[in-house]
């Protein structure tokens, strides 16, 4: 008997100091906050939402692990698992971080390519308006779509300042409404040389 107190006093010596060691990893804790902050500085909260808000619920978790051990008696306080909350974490937080650095790339590219397509939709436009007829039936009509493939010219400027800007949404949107007002000009171009077409034809005719 008189040799178990000795051994079981090395145990509770053992246990004490264990859990004197276990302290909360708030070293770890400031390098998932940086991870974190580093996914909103690439623009997660605008590139990758969602991944931004799991990798922010998640280091919630791990804090709140961290918080419940703080509340237990010390011999009995155990950050494992909010240790592996806190890697998961940050994982989460790096991922998104490179998932919005690459998708910024996207919206920039698209942006580009939209910008493109805008310009080839208003050069086919001036070209069609150029090849117009401006006959007595149609000078009217050639005039008002002359002005207004002007006014969609004139906004070139402002969708090129938008992708300097890195607001490549707003740009991709815009650059679409200018395609598409350009392609109704030439449609309404088409319909207006139609017209001058059925004109001359009845002239022949009578």
């Amino acid at each position: 008997m008189r040799k178990r107190i000795p051994a079981l006093a090395a145990l509770v010596v053992v246990l004490v100091l264990t859990a004197a060691c276990a302290e909360p990893p708030e070293e770890r804790v400031l390098q998932a906050e940086q991870e974190l902050q580093a996914a909103r500085d690439a623009e997660a909260a605008t590139y990758a939402a969602a991944e931004l808000r799991d990798a922010g619920l998640a280091l919630e978790e791990a804090q709140q692990e961290i918080q419940a051990q703080n509340e237990r008696f010390a011999i009995m306080r155990d950050y494992e698992e909010a240790e592996n909350k806190l890697a998961a974490s940050m994982e989460k937080a790096r991922l998104t971080r490179e998932t919005a650095v690459e998708r910024k790339e996207e919206a920039r590219l698209a942006a580009v390519e939209s910008l493109a397509l805008a310009g080839q939709a208003v050069e086919e436009a001036t070209t069609a308006l150029g090849n117009a007829p401006r006959g007595k039936g149609t000078k009217a009509d050639i005039l008002a779509l002359t002005a207004d493939l002007d006014g969609v010219r004139s906004q070139f400027p402002a969708l090129e300042a938008q992708i300097d800007q890195e607001d490549y949404f707003a740009a991709r949107d815009k650059a679409a409404s200018i395609t598409e007002s350009a392609q109704a000009i030439a449609g309404e171009i088409k319909a207006a040389v139609e017209m001058e077409a059925r004109i001359l034809a009845k002239r022949r005719n009578r």
